[in-house]
């Protein structure tokens, strides 16, 4: 196993504030990722659950002043990875709209990066126009 890492920013056409209202919330995660069925939160755990089964992500940062949200997922059965260590940031574009940076910090075998890395792309953005996506349905 080896540490890498990957990363994806996509400018959204909501404001960062909406954006951030939806990320900042940390719940609700099977409302914007499709992978995910069903979602809640415990304390400083949420827990997601996807057709393949749960698993638990620790919340280790909701920083509403910097519109930073990072989590921690020791293990899970999407992405042949280990150790994940993720961070959503939401910052300020052009014309009031919102750009997402979202990183991965992650264990993963050689011969699997080159997939986990276009897998968590895939699923980033997904769940990226996910967020744009239901901001957009409520806005209607």
């Amino acid at each position: 196993m080896k540490n890498s890492n990957h990363s994806i920013a996509l400018t959204l056409d909501v404001s960062p504030e909406e954006a951030w209202k939806i990320i900042g919330a940390v719940k609700g995660v099977d409302q914007w990722l499709a992978p995910i069925t069903a979602c809640r939160v415990e304390g400083d755990k949420r827990y997601c659950t996807t057709e393949g089964g749960e698993f638990s992500e620790d919340i280790l940062k909701v920083d509403h002043n910097n519109k930073i949200f990072q989590y921690g997922i020791p293990s899970q059965n999407m992405i042949p990875v280990q150790n994940i260590l993720g961070e959503m940031k939401v910052l300020d574009a052009d014309g009031g709209r919102a750009t997402v940076e979202w990183s991965w910090a992650f264990e993963v075998a050689e011969e699997n990066e080159t997939q986990a890395k276009e897998t968590l792309s895939m699923v980033g953005n997904m769940g990226l126009k996910g967020i744009e996506s239901l901001i957009k349905e409520v806005q209607v």
